[in-house]
């Protein structure tokens, strides 16, 4: 953590970036001798897979793997029916210090996970430089026409500070080729610094249009085993997170604080000229999304869909937008306690076994105040928000605004289309046709400042690069 920071600044340690590269093993926690048959090595298949001290689901968590990282099962033997015990080969996530260390068995393989084939309809493309992410529909299979653009959202990116070389990954966002791997519901850091925005048990939330200090306050912390409340600020990953891989760097795409009803208010105010005095609010690196936006991401996408981070100046392929009439479309959702679950009013109505009626007519008596009793058993108790999300769904193009023309303060305010103020002789000459899903053949990234992860061999994935369009 970082020490003497001002309230509002803690905004921007919102992320779960690698702490330091480990190489904790069961040998150096004094569990016995290391097991090198390469017959017991096996690669993790999920993002954040919970190490634990005990081979239950309430054991301490002591940190979080990564995927296609590598650990070695120290006894085949199933322990409550699904743990083993691991020893772990190489993370660099933090591990917390014990004599033994336990996973679920069913998320370890003998191969490592690609997910870089892919043979489904939505991905993403996320323009740092301008701050839009925007899904995307795949209408042509062979790559026959251009792919339609599903919605555009206004997101927080990682700030824009130097950090020493073993911190790759806190500060701007890496750039790079990634598949997602996986979804979290509420989720939070292993150490809860930033608790969950819900878990049972946990104090209820400040209210809709709190200030961000609000949701540091300590009245919404849960108490910790210690006996004390602990966390810097409240839900700050939001109703969901979406983790993605290769060499991610501890950067994933997550919501935010605020309610559902805060629409993108809680971004926006990231991107105020006093704020912006005040601290550097922005991510350490993660992709910050409203929680609307985020919840009908994890609506659409699944395992191995393409999320694209790129840094490119933007322009339409068809100026006339001819495909997109419609400026927006409405999409309806009801937020549970459940985890895992998803948000689409359809699938939750059914799922809780009630009707709209029922759902509309408790969260109205909820809003306005009045004292709910409820049967203890009653679904209607799983509900935590009823609301439409209005999606943004006609392309937008933010200009480009030369870095030699800005200073840190005043592209850091609003959007000038080059939140890291990179200069024109730096930048890229292939540009982001944002109406087609398409990336122009002459793409690279930009040369100064930026990292790069993801896959080494792709830039982006094939059949977003404009050339492969079959005209």
């Amino acid at each position: 953590m970082r020490k003497h920071i001002a309230p509002i600044m803690l905004f921007s340690l919102m992320t779960v970036s690698p702490m330091v590269i480990s190489s904790v093993s069961a040998q150096d926690a004094g569990t016995g001798p290391i097991m090198t048959s390469a017959a017991t090595e096996y690669f993790v298949t999920l993002n954040g897979l919970r190490v634990r001290s005990t081979p239950e689901d309430s054991g301490k968590t002591m940190g979080l793997l990564s995927l296609n990282e590598k650990v070695r099962i120290v006894s085949p033997e199933l322990l409550n029916g699904k743990y083993v015990q691991i020893e772990i080969v190489k993370t660099v996530n933090k591990m917390m210090a014990s004599e033994k260390y336990y996973v679920v068995r069913e998320y370890l393989s003998e191969k490592v996970m690609d997910y870089k084939e892919f043979t489904g309809k939505y991905f993403t493309i996320l323009n740092v430089a301008t701050e839009t992410l925007r899904l995307y529909e795949r209408q042509c299979a062979d790559n026959s026409c251009p792919h339609k653009m599903i919605m555009e959202t206004e997101v927080v990116v990682g700030e824009d500070r130097d950090h020493p070389a073993a911190d790759k990954g806190k500060g701007r966002s890496v750039l790079g080729s990634y598949r997602l791997t996986g979804w979290a519901k509420f989720y939070q850091d292993g150490e809860a610094h930033y608790p969950a925005w819900y878990r049972d048990g946990y104090p209820s939330l400040p209210e809709v249009g709190a200030g961000f200090n609000k949701w540091m306050k300590n009245d919404f912390m849960p108490v910790m085993p210690d006996g004390k409340k602990h966390g810097a600020m409240r839900g700050a990953f939001g109703w969901y997170a979406g983790f993605v891989a290769p060499n991610p760097y501890g950067q994933w795409t997550h919501g935010t604080i605020g309610w559902g009803e805060d629409k993108d208010a809680y971004i926006k105010k990231t991107k105020k000229l006093v704020t912006n005095i005040i601290s550097n609010p922005r991510s350490a690196g993660c992709t910050r999304n409203n929680n609307e936006a985020i919840a009908f991401l994890r609506q659409v996408l699944d395992t191995g869909a393409p999320m694209m981070k790129i840094y490119a100046k933007e322009e339409l392929l068809d100026k006339n937008l001819t495909d997109y009439r419609v400026e927006t479309q409405e999409w309806q959702y009801i937020l549970t306690k459940t985890a895992g679950e998803k948000s689409e009013r359809a699938e939750v109505l059914k799922s809780l076994g009630i009707s709209g009626q029922e759902a509309d007519a408790f969260w109205k008596a909820k809003k306005a105040g009045g004292q709910l009793i409820l049967d203890p058993k009653s679904p209607l108790n799983k509900i935590l928000e009823v609301g439409t999300y209005t999606l943004d769904t006609q392309p937008t193009v933010i200009e480009y605004t030369p870095g030699e023309k800005l200073r840190k303060l005043s592209r850091s305010v609003g959007r000038k289309g080059n939140v890291y103020g990179i200069d024109t002789k730096d930048m890229s000459n292939g540009v982001f046709y944002i109406d087609a899903g398409f990336v122009a053949s002459n793409y690279t990234h930009p040369k100064a400042v930026l990292e790069v992860g993801g896959f080494e061999d792709e830039v982006i994935a094939p059949f977003m690069d404009y050339k492969n369009l079959v005209r």
